[in-house]
């Protein structure tokens, strides 16, 4: 882990956030079920939003890193057709990844197994 106080951040961050925030239902108060349900839907998109920040952070670093290493050997044009290449990559195994899924889900659900 590169940074190993990122976590530790978001939690805090998070409690932070929930302890000014804390409104949820109560069970010995009956009528208070839809302003308690959208405050908890409120909860889940602060765990949402840290969550994200975290990854944009790391994908940021992520990007300046393959920049800085690559700057002087590559021109921006190559580095877009890299960047594509690698995103249309990834795409290609998400896809096969989802056919061997869906083969084994069928042979599960039908109970048969196609011969290739």
């Amino acid at each position: 882990m590169e940074h190993p106080h990122e976590p530790v951040d978001a939690i805090k961050d998070w409690q932070d956030w929930y302890k000014n925030h804390h409104i949820v239902a109560q069970m010995d108060e009956p009528l208070v079920t839809k302003d308690s349900r959208e405050n908890m839907d409120n909860t889940t998109d602060a765990v949402d939003s840290a969550a994200k920040a975290i990854w944009m952070s790391k994908a940021q670093e992520h990007f300046a890193d393959t920049l800085a290493e690559f700057q002087y050997e590559l021109s921006g044009k190559d580095l877009y057709k890299a960047f594509y290449k690698a995103a249309f990559v990834n795409a290609e195994v998400a896809c096969k990844e989802y056919e061997k899924a869906k083969e084994l889900l069928d042979m599960l659900r039908y109970g048969s197994i196609r011969k290739n």
